[in-house]
């Protein structure tokens, strides 16, 4: 049932500031930001981590922490929401105005069945349901194209695209006019991506409700938005249609965030050495097949990666990928196949594997996850240090890791906490981790995906300095073509287990063979001056030429 859209502007924020209270920053969260959205409307949020954008977005719903310091006004229907009483605020939060949270995995109680956890709103607001709840909440998994039996499964259970539904399901349960949704689609595979964004999209044509899109991603909210607001500092820098903003950026800022994001098939873009004589593989693996009770993961692939060679293993969530690096690491026994190093075969002794670990290293997707909230930088670097009872200063290895990490002076940080770095000063920690064991192997785990515009290129530059300086080989996996056109000397497109397609990155992503990957290909949404010309604000898919 569409929502009666209100007299005026459904949002309407005017001269908007925040400013948190302990802070450290001497500038404001949010400072002066005048936005407007109609019914029926969707507006993006571009800008890079600590822009003040998702400030501006929970402002909305007064869902900022008490050390927050706000004033201005933030009109919802006509209804000012920084004066409303608490009962009031309760009763607009759900009803009125909801949102898709970033962490789908860690929005939702993981102990709840989703069906369970989509009913509540709808209970705690009275939401009528002549046929039952569970009807009600089928219908509500239906209009986001997830089967009714997803309301018995618990969090773990789903994929990261069917709990992203999930939570737009939750979203709507009480038939809202507004819904925020902050990174919707952050860590999720381009085809599921696609999937979201189009949901949204659908969602917003049906129910007439009025959007917005938080990203630092322009592609994103290419894909998705009527109007874009790039946000720096706190400020709104520029805002306007979003065909407008992205095809003739005014502002220095928002061409910077455009040019951040790669286009598949630019040499401008490419960042990799001259092609070299190929030497023995430091990596291999031969007919690896890895099952787990009856359901094949990895089903009989062939791999090489050698010494200096950054290779990107491409593909869906769900299809093999994750599961064949932790058996190339020793972290999951193969059901058949070998796995060699160095010519070697990969031991399987506890002392074996140990001393192998040292020189193949993992870098995790999430460093706030991979990193002990307890710990500070200098004991997460020296863990692995104490764990493999490495020779040395420790002090001295430490500092030399931090140093090559870019962490400089090493000092700045030894004693800091994960929660007061950035989310690249973390990645670089994680990768400071790995680089204190003098490895020869990286084998990084979509390594920027929840990484903004500039962070994203200074991790990838980092990655291709520390390949040219200690000629360390790596296996990149990721689910983003942009980044292995940038870095990668060779790409592997991985489907249901299987490598589809394999070989030099300009043949695969400019001249691809197999299906599987012109759909990848086609999923993505570029930011090219060839297509911006002819998309609207709000369009479908564009296609990169294959």
């Amino acid at each position: 049932m569409t929502a009666a859209a209100p007299a005026g502007p459904l949002l309407r924020v005017r001269d908007l500031r925040v400013r948190y209270a302990r802070s450290r920053d001497e500038h404001p969260a949010v400072d002066g930001v005048d936005l407007d959205l109609d019914a029926g409307q969707t507006l993006g949020l571009a800008g890079e981590s600590g822009c003040g954008k998702s400030t501006v977005a929970m402002s909305v719903l007064r869902l900022l922490p008490p050390t927050a310091e706000v004033t201005g006004q933030v009109l919802l229907g006509g209804e000012d929401v920084t004066t409303m009483s608490w009962g009031r605020l309760r009763a607009v939060r759900w009803a009125e105005a909801s949102v898709v949270f970033q962490g789908a995995m860690h929005a939702f109680n993981p102990v709840r069945r989703i069906g369970g956890q989509i009913a509540e709103p709808m209970r705690l607001h009275g939401v009528p349901t002549p046929s039952g709840v569970d009807a009600a909440v089928a219908e509500l998994l239906d209009q986001v194209e997830l089967p009714a039996r997803a309301a018995r499964a618990y969090p773990h259970e789903l994929s990261g695209g069917q709990k992203q539904r999930a939570m737009i399901a939750m979203a709507l349960a009480c038939a809202p006019g507004l819904v925020i949704a902050d990174e919707p689609t952050t860590a999720l595979d381009v085809v599921v991506q696609a999937q979201v964004l189009g949901l949204l999209t659908r969602l917003v044509a049906e129910r007439g409700i009025g959007l917005v899109v938080i990203s630092h991603d322009l592609s994103v909210l290419a894909a998705t938005c009527d109007r874009l607001a790039v946000m720096r500092r706190g400020k709104v820098v520029e805002q306007g249609p979003t065909r407008q903003v992205i095809a003739a950026p005014a502002h220095e800022h928002s061409r910077a965030l455009a040019a951040a994001f790669p286009t598949v098939g630019d040499p401008a873009f490419r960042r990799v050495r001259e092609h070299e004589e190929p030497g023995p593989p430091l990596l291999s693996a031969r007919d690896l097949r890895v099952s787990f009770g009856g359901v094949t993961a990895v089903d009989g692939v062939d791999l090489d990666v050698r010494p200096g060679e950054i290779v990107a293993l491409v593909g869906q969530s769900g299809s093999g990928k994750t599961t064949l690096a932790r058996t190339l690491l020793g972290l999951q026994r193969p059901t058949s196949g070998r796995v060699e190093f160095d010519g070697a075969p990969l031991p399987r002794s506890a002392s074996g594997l140990r001393a192998f670990r040292r020189q193949a290293q993992l870098v995790l997707q999430d460093p706030t996850s991979a990193l002990n909230p307890r710990h500070s930088v200098y004991e997460a670097v020296a863990e692995g240090l104490r764990i493999h009872r490495v020779d040395g200063d420790e002090a001295a290895l430490v500092a030399a890791a931090l140093e090559q990490a870019e962490l400089r002076p090493p000092v700045a940080f030894t004693q800091a906490l994960p929660h007061e770095l950035s989310g690249g000063q973390r990645q670089r920690v994680v990768i400071a981790g790995a680089l204190a064991l003098g490895p020869r192997l990286l084998v990084a785990d979509e390594p920027v995906a929840s990484l903004d515009a500039s962070v994203r290129g200074e991790i990838l530059a980092l990655l291709l300095r520390l390949r040219a300086e200690l000629g360390l080989g790596a296996l990149v996996i990721t689910h983003d073509l942009g980044l292995a056109w940038t870095i990668a000397d060779r790409v592997v497109v991985m489907l249901d287990g299987r490598f589809v397609e394999q070989g030099p990155v300009e043949e695969v992503l400019l001249r691809p063979r197999h299906e599987y990957t012109k759909a990848l290909l086609a999923a993505v949404w570029p930011l090219d001056s060839r297509q911006r010309a002819g998309r609207g604000g709000a369009g479908g898919a564009g296609r990169t030429d294959a």
